[in-house]
């Protein structure tokens, strides 16, 4: 539907009366001029002269022009004139003096001065012409710009340099800091205070806006500064371009080059075994935690009391266990322990609701099978990697990759989680450093499972020299993932912000108001015209208001690459626009690793079908059943990755061993209904032989 448009009687009418008082405003301003520059250049002229002109100078024009003069009315020229010059008086004829060589070479000198100065007063006259347009184009720029009151402003790059420069600078004087601002640098701009990276970074924008690139920066700097970093490397972008096996380690079961890793190599105390579960299965959003907080509980119980038996620990070994059909055997396993009351055969359904939860999340593990696998003279292939000793020892460097492509990642965003966590944890425990570095980079955070306690993590590490960077499509995913209270807390301890575009307004408005709000003096101009020409007037009025200082459709409308930029210690806003450095790959960016899985561990993840999908059907109710689903169902990003895990799920329930526990859950549930009946049976006859009874004894 087309907007309506004002009546265009008078449109005619309205612009003639404008712009005719356009052009009388011109001409008024531009006479005023012109006739000051008239009468500065006779001025000037006249002083120069005659601040310039030798003895005699004017006594030579006026008798040049006096002798001329009578010559031109008709007088004799015999006749005699009289001349006054430097203090004598001289008689003689008009005829002499015309042809007076001394007067006439000192009038054509004062003349020729007259010339000279005439010029150079002009130029001059131009000059002061210039500077007054200017003064007062500036004045009416001052008049009808915005005057800025307090609050956030926007700014080029080199300004925010320079006012950090100076902050550095006042600081110094404060006993704070060196006097200098942080080497790092974005395409040639020094855009950071000192030590910013302990105060966390975040990096927002939707996919393809330029998070990668801005990243890639970030990564050149830490490596050259010698810095350790943790990275998640979703798609593997990062593993491609930076990945040095001579001083880096890889985590990614499904890659050649993945480290020896299980979850005794970082939980030897119970606490440990309880931040792995913790992270293993995790919480999403703020419901329920009974379910999750007792698959956790029986993970990590299980976990701990096999590191403490005489058995070889393997993760092949703790999945059949934890897994079992049998609930009797795992709560012998675990008696003495707080989750042991969890698996026990009086609360059935309760159980087979807890391990069909951790049987959606821990089957993850089974891609960990074979990392340990022996090579031809019976020695590891990989040894043995921790994660907290290699946070925990200064001597190491390197960087970190957790990595995964597409097709791996539902499958594997519980360990990354986990690792993710371990490696968290590891920074709190290490002694106090303010030299120390150590960068937690996680592009599209959100991805991945809700780390526990992150918010704490976050805002702890600093004093330990953990910076983490935070990359984000949108706030919605965090959202989401975490739940908005904790994601406000994250969100507010991150505090240098690159905010790229975000196409909805939603998004748009949250990074908008984010960047900070301005107080300005606002000018207004309004113009009045009428018939009479008293009647047209320009006013200019200002009103103070309060508004973004990026408004979100700019927000929204911004090219790849660009993005702006908050950082601590300052109060201007910048736009840059990000160089983008195409850097080689220096490896591949994934290596398929040879994984057959062992009969153990086929069987274990059978077993974790059948409690996650099929004994939930067979025991619980809908209500019950509905709830599990929905649980489950948040492991999941897209469609695509529930689909591809669909599609291995189904292959599991139709082996033997699904179809076996099926058949013997049946059976029990069979001879359990019979027993029902009978027992049943048995009360009616008892309850009518007990009224026969009665009757007899009432006769």
């Amino acid at each position: 539907m087309p907007r309506p448009k004002r009546a265009s009687g008078n449109h005619f009418t309205r612009g003639g009366q404008i712009t005719f008082h356009s052009i009388r405003m011109f001409f008024q301003v531009n006479n005023t001029l012109v006739y000051a520059a008239i009468w500065s250049v006779i001025a000037l002229t006249g002083v120069l002269t005659w601040l310039r002109a030798p003895d005699n100078a004017f006594w030579s024009v006026f008798y040049y022009w006096r002798n001329h003069i009578y010559a031109s009315f008709g007088h004799n020229l015999n006749s005699e004139v009289t001349t006054f010059w430097s203090g004598k008086r001289y008689v003689d004829t008009l005829a002499s003096q015309l042809e007076n060589t001394q007067l006439i070479d000192l009038y054509d000198n004062v003349i020729h001065q007259i010339q000279i100065n005439f010029l150079i007063a002009i130029g001059i006259a131009f000059a002061i012409l210039m500077l007054a347009m200017s003064f007062f184009k500036r004045q009416g720029e001052k008049q009808s710009e915005d005057f800025h009151v307090r609050g956030f402003q926007y700014a080029e790059p080199k300004v925010l340099t320079n006012d950090l420069k100076k902050r550095a600078k006042k600081l110094k004087k404060q006993g704070v800091g060196n006097g200098r601002i942080s080497d790092f640098k974005v395409d040639g701009l020094a855009l950071f205070k000192r030590e910013f990276e302990v105060q966390h970074m975040l990096i927002d924008g939707t996919t393809g806006a330029g998070k990668s690139v801005m990243l890639r920066k970030l990564l050149r700097w830490i490596r050259k500064r010698g810095d350790k970093a943790i990275i998640y490397d979703k798609g593997c972008t990062f593993t491609s371009k930076f990945f040095d096996p001579s001083q880096d380690t890889l985590l990614n079961p499904f890659d050649e080059r993945c480290a020896n890793w299980d979850v005794w190599c970082d939980a030897k105390e119970a606490p440990d075994f309880e931040n792995i579960a913790s992270a293993l299965i995790p919480q999403h959003g703020e419901g329920d935690p009974f379910w999750v907080d007792s698959a956790r509980t029986i993970f990590s119980s299980a976990a701990y009391r096999m590191s403490q038996d005489d058995k070889p620990c393997s993760t092949a070994r703790l999945l059949s266990l934890i897994l079992t059909s049998e609930l009797e055997a795992l709560g012998n396993f675990l008696q003495g322990t707080e989750s042991a009351s969890l698996v026990s055969k009086d609360i059935k359904k309760t159980a087979i609701s807890i391990k069909s939860v951790l049987a959606t999340y821990i089957k993850s593990l089974r891609f960990l099978d074979g990392l340990d696998e022996k090579g031809d003279k019976g020695q590891p292939k990989r040894k043995p990697f921790s994660i907290t000793d290699w946070v925990q020892d200064d001597k190491q460097k390197g960087f970190l990759f957790l990595s995964s492509n597409a097709q791996q990642h539902a499958s594997l965003r519980p360990l990354i989680s986990t690792w993710l966590a371990i490696a968290s944890n590891a920074i709190l425990g290490l002694k106090a450093d303010e030299d120390r570095r150590i960068w937690v980079i996680m592009d599209e955070m959100p991805s991945l499972h809700k780390l526990p306690e992150l918010d704490n993590i976050i805002s702890e590490v600093r004093k330990f020299g953990g910076c983490y960077v935070i990359g984000l499509q949108s706030y919605a995913q965090l959202v989401k993932t975490y739940g908005k209270n904790t994601a406000d807390v994250i969100f507010d301890l991150l505090n240098s912000r690159f905010y790229f575009r975000a196409p909805s307004a939603q998004m748009a408005q949250i990074s908008s108001k984010d960047l900070g709000e301005q107080e300005v003096d606002v000018s207004r101009e309004h113009i009045s015209y009428g018939a009479n020409a008293l009647r047209d007037g320009v006013s200019i009025g200002h009103q103070t208001v309060t508004r973004p200082v990026i408004s979100s459709s700019e927000i929204q409308a911004m090219d790849d690459l660009q993005c702006y930029l908050r950082v601590p210690g300052s109060s201007f806003i910048t736009q840059l626009d990000l160089h983008f450095d195409k850097m080689r790959d220096v490896t591949p960016a994934f290596i398929k690793r040879a994984y057959t899985p062992s009969p153990a561990m086929t069987k274990a993840y059978q077993k974790a079908i059948y409690f996650e999908c099929v004994a939930p059907g067979m025991l619980l109710n809908e209500e019950e059943r509905n709830a599990l689903t929905e649980i489950q169902a948040k492991q999941f990003e897209t469609p695509e990755e529930m689909k591809l895990e669909t599609d291995q799920i189904q292959q599991a329930q139709r082996s033997e061993t699904v179809k076996a526990l099926a058949s013997k859950e049946s059976e029990k549930l069979k001879s359990d209904n019979d027993h029902q009946e009978r027992t049943h049976q048995e009360l009616d006859e008892s309850a009518i032989s007990q009224d026969i009874e009665m009757d007899e004894i009432s006769k």
